[in-house]
């Protein structure tokens, strides 16, 4: 229902007015173009006194007026104009481009055009329910939740929104195989196979030589010739799962086929089509499938390779979780240090000891 000033005669101050008995205020001001009004209602406070009121209703002015100052947007602002000013604050790193193109290919066409403030769990659920009908991963559909996770933490700390609509909202992955039998064997096969088919090709040995140090599909393809320190025998991960800084061992069989890989761009694995960094890494890893003769093979699967390896070599789990660059082994030693540097030369002697028997 629309306010009647005509009801509030009494000028209090500028921007406050009241009825004639002191019972109700109205409140009207400007805030970047947007005027704010509303209604200030003390029926319920009959033992105050007209000088009472008055405080109250001066200082509850403020108030709403620093409210809204302290709020960063609009309570009208869309959800995909949310999201795009807080992309704006995010590092320029893959990890964050990679939120974004699944921000804008799977929630933006379902609630992207609704209000902040108007979404509710139904909403996320459907985006969800929407990538499941398209046979996404639900490792894929996982990136909804941590895309939109740090929007809304943002936006609630902001006060533009009082609640989370994500909260009870979980995807359920698949379990994965931690442990490989004879990991030792396994880990030797790969070795083989790795080099049967890339030996006399530095570029792809080195790749597939990292991936079987334990690290990431994504941190390989993102390494900066900037961030490998020769001399010292270690490279620096910028972009990594947990959002931190990894000083990792670099073994010298990797060493010697980085220095014969031309420095064609900043990215130590330029794909020659598009100059930037590699992206699609589908063919050499199914000449490895056929080498193996096992179709479902994946890079992911080194990871589990190595930390198997290392277990049957009697390894502590937290240098297990440092090569493969986790900073929470377990809830028992979670307040240890992790010391990558150290773990991932662990891995390397592990790898070493294993493959030259």
């Amino acid at each position: 229902m629309a306010i009647d000033r005509k009801e509030y005669p009494v000028k209090i101050e500028t921007g406050l007015w009241s009825n004639k008995k002191y019972t109700v205020f109205l409140y009207r001001f400007t805030y970047e173009r947007k005027e704010h009004s509303g209604l200030i209602d003390l029926h319920d406070k009959v033992a105050w006194g007209k000088k009472d009121k008055l405080v109250y209703a001066r200082s509850k002015l403020i108030q709403i007026k620093l409210d809204k100052k302290d709020r960063v947007l609009q309570d009208g602002i869309s959800l995909d104009k949310y999201m795009e000013k807080h992309f704006e604050h995010q590092p320029d790193t893959p990890y964050t481009k990679i939120r974004k193109s699944h921000y804008n290919r799977y929630v933006k066409p379902i609630c992207g055009m609704k209000k902040l403030v108007d979404v509710r769990q139904l909403h996320i659920r459907n985006c969800i329910k929407s990538q499941e009908k398209k046979g996404l991963a639900p490792r894929t559909i996982k990136q909804t939740l941590e895309v939109l996770a740090p929007a809304f933490k943002s936006a609630i700390a902001n006060r533009v929104i009082s609640f989370n609509p994500l909260d009870g909202i979980k995807i359920k992955l698949p379990k994965t195989k931690k442990i490989v039998s004879h990991a030792s064997l396994e880990l030797s096969k790969i070795h083989k196979a790795i080099y049967s088919q890339f030996g006399s090709d530095p570029f792809y040995l080195a790749l597939f030589l990292f991936a079987l140090q334990g690290r990431r599909k994504g941190e390989i393809l993102t390494l900066k010739w900037e961030d490998v320190d020769m001399d010292n025998e270690y490279y620096v991960l910028r972009d990594t799962k947990n959002n931190e800084e990894q000083k990792i061992f670099l073994p010298a069989i990797i060493k010697e086929n980085l220095v014969l890989i031309p420095r064609v761009s900043e990215w130590v694995f330029t794909s020659r089509i598009t100059g930037s960094h590699l992206v699609d890494i589908r063919k050499a890893v199914g000449k490895l499938k056929t080498a193996l003769d096992d179709e479902d093979f994946g890079i992911h699967y080194l990871r589990n390779v190595l930390v198997s390896a290392m277990a049957e070599q009697g390894f502590d789990s937290i240098h297990l979780s440092g090569a493969l660059g986790h900073n929470d082994p377990n809830t028992i030693k979670k307040y240890l240090t992790m010391n990558y540097l150290k773990s991932s030369e662990m891995a390397s002697g592990v790898i070493g000891g294993i493959v030259e028997k």
